[in-house]
């Protein structure tokens, strides 16, 4: 099911709801490999941060010429990391992923791909 969600407050329900499970997150970004940071495109929003974490994978991503993929498990430093992103224009793109298939998946920044069951997206109340 694909919802846009620009509410920052929906936004957070939703990270509530999955934040609550054992999940593995992705997030994409654009990389040309020369290690130069712009901090004036919104692509990049979060790289730094993510690209830091102990323990993440970090691999190409075959969605986008010269773009990575950072993988890695929700810990409560990553979960802060997405809800800080809130406070800002966001993450570009993003996914969280429960035993490998993707679960949730975020597009520019607030299109939102819920693979999730129909009452659980009822319960949340994102409709």
């Amino acid at each position: 099911m694909f919802i846009s969600i620009t509410d920052k407050e929906k936004m957070k329900t939703l990270y509530n709801f999955l934040f609550d499970r054992q999940l593995d997150f992705a997030v994409y970004f654009p990389d040309d490999g020369s290690g130069e940071y712009d901090s004036e495109n919104p692509l990049l929003n979060g790289k730094k941060e993510f690209c830091a974490i102990t323990g993440v994978k970090i691999g190409q991503w075959d969605g986008m010429d010269g773009a990575i993929r950072v993988t890695g498990k929700l810990t409560d430093e990553v979960k802060e990391m997405f809800y800080k992103s809130l406070l800002g224009r966001g993450i570009w793109k993003y996914s969280f992923l429960s035993n490998g298939k993707e679960i949730v998946v975020v597009e520019d920044f607030d299109n939102v791909i819920l693979n999730i069951d129909k009452e659980e997206i009822k319960r949340i109340n994102l409709l």
